[in-house]
């Protein structure tokens, strides 16, 4: 099939983003590819987002809107049981594709029937319009293991799935406070090739809306859900991947605890490595970790802190990235 053919469903939760909503559309508008359904779903809004729709003078565009505010997972698998593309891609209502995005995903499957998602690189930009940093892909093939150790897809934005691979995962796991994101690309990954398009063709835009990142409880129940959810199966990979997936579990675990100054947290994120140790040999890192967590709080408070203001690699600065 030529790609210019393939009809695609773009999926966009939104609530009480208006404004921004406006310029995901555009962003649509300006794709190169246009053979789209354009599916928002209004997850309760109460700001004016009905009536910013009902103005948009796009044909293709399907506006639902739930009778309760459900959260972002539901709203995406309301999206994805209306959809009627070869294809499925996901645009949160507060980021942007450039416009050769979907052009170039739709012409990364060809000749690939292996491959059922092709994601793309990610801009950060800050509400300056400053691109701050760039996410660029690096794992294709069978990168169920590489999840394991961190989610390096990131935001579902930049996806775009074959609609028969996606229906059988059965979408997004709305049980989960957080990481919902990493949890559905779990499952494909049990079932599908990754492939990727190495440019940067989102733009994932940080502004002072809450985003799930943002609630420092979600993401800690979230990282504890995916742990239990998955430790079996990752349990059944080769032992460093088991202990790179919990290391990963432990450092937002960890951090939360320091952030919050929460001693309850750091003794849950001693658990997580327990469960390594469990799983093979302490190595000297983990022990490292370990006796870190019975540190006085005031010291690891401090050690964090300064840590963050020299921004230098050290062992605690590593719980901001994956290892």
């Amino acid at each position: 099939m030529v790609a210019s053919n393939d009809k695609v469903s773009v999926i966009i939760p939104t609530y009480n983003r208006s404004a921004l909503l406006k310029k995901a559309v555009k962003s649509l508008e300006n794709q190169s590819h246009q053979n789209l359904e354009i599916i928002i779903i209004d997850d309760f809004s109460t700001d004016d987002t009905a009536e910013v729709v009902e103005k948009m003078a796009d044909e293709r565009i399907i506006y639902l809107k739930h009778s309760k505010n459900k959260g972002g997972s539901e709203a995406r698998n309301t999206g994805i049981k209306r959809a009627t593309g070869d294809y499925i891609g996901f645009l949160d209502s507060d980021d942007q594709w450039l416009p050769k995005k979907l052009e170039k995903q739709l012409k990364q499957f060809q000749g690939k029937p292996n491959v059922g998602v092709i994601y793309t690189g990610v801009q950060v930009v800050d509400e300056n319009n400053q691109s701050t940093r760039k996410i660029i892909p690096e794992f294709r093939g069978d990168i169920l293991a590489k999840l394991f150790e961190f989610n390096y897809i990131d935001t579902t934005s930049s996806v775009l799935v074959r609609k028969d691979i996606l229906d059988q995962t059965e979408g997004f796991d709305s049980s989960l406070p957080s990481c919902q994101d990493w949890d559905l690309y779990i499952r494909l990954a049990q079932i599908t090739e990754f492939d990727f398009v190495k440019e940067s063709l989102v733009l994932f835009y940080h502004h002072s809306g809450e985003r799930i990142t943002t609630n420092v409880n979600s993401v800690l129940s979230g990282h504890l859900s995916i742990f239990e959810k998955y430790r079996e199966l990752a349990g059944k990979q080769r032992k460093a991947t088991f202990h790179r997936f919990a290391l990963t579990i432990w450092k937002v675990i960890f951090r939360a605890g320091i952030t919050d100054q929460n001693k309850e947290t750091i003794k849950l994120s001693r658990n997580i490595l327990i469960e390594a140790f469990k799983n093979n040999r302490m190595s000297l890192k983990f022990l490292f970790y370990y006796i870190s967590t019975f540190l006085n709080l005031k010291i690891l408070v401090y050690l964090y802190t300064q840590s963050k203001k020299t921004n230098k690699k050290s062992h605690l600065l590593s719980v901001d990235a994956p290892s």
